[in-house]
């Protein structure tokens, strides 16, 4: 019941537990690269990647360049806050995977307003809530396409 083990039992148990260590490892990385996989093939660079392989001649992508908030404050009047980001870094890499930007225009897409009658005086004060999105074109340009897009593109989007 409660026998010693052998030194040769004892490195055996050890070797065994060494391989199932070895083997969640394994299988931790091999699921954090399918995570990655798939995080990567759900971005806008991995759809012009899977547009690219499928033999699509135009991909489309929408990005929201501003976004806007409407603030009102009662007895002083309206303004906006907004914020805004850069599209370049996934343009760039969308080309990167073989397209060439043909066009790119931009829309204000109104998301709601609020108004406030003025204080002491007539009219209203009026602040618009909405997001300036900008829609990219882009055309099939194999000349673009990187040798070894498959690690760089992972990076991009991250």
């Amino acid at each position: 019941m409660f026998k010693n083990k052998s030194p040769e039992e004892r490195a055996e148990n050890a070797r065994v537990r060494l391989e199932r260590a070895a083997a969640r490892e394994d299988e931790t990385a091999r699921r954090e690269a399918e995570r990655q996989m798939a995080a990567f093939l759900a971005s806008p660079v991995g759809y012009a990647q899977t547009a690219f392989e499928r033999g699509d001649h135009l991909f489309q992508y929408a990005h929201d360049v501003e976004s806007q908030a409407a603030i009102i404050v009662a007895m002083i009047g309206s303004t906006t806050s907004r914020s805004s980001t850069d599209p370049s870094d996934v343009l760039n890499a969308v080309c990167r995977q073989g397209w060439e930007l043909v066009n790119a225009s931009f829309v204000f897409r109104e998301q709601g307003s609020q108004s406030r009658d003025k204080f002491l005086s007539s009219g209203q004060n009026i602040a618009v809530k909405g997001t300036t999105v900008g829609y990219y074109l882009f055309r099939r340009q194999p000349e673009n396409r990187e040798a070894d897009q498959g690690q760089e593109t992972q990076r991009d989007a991250a």
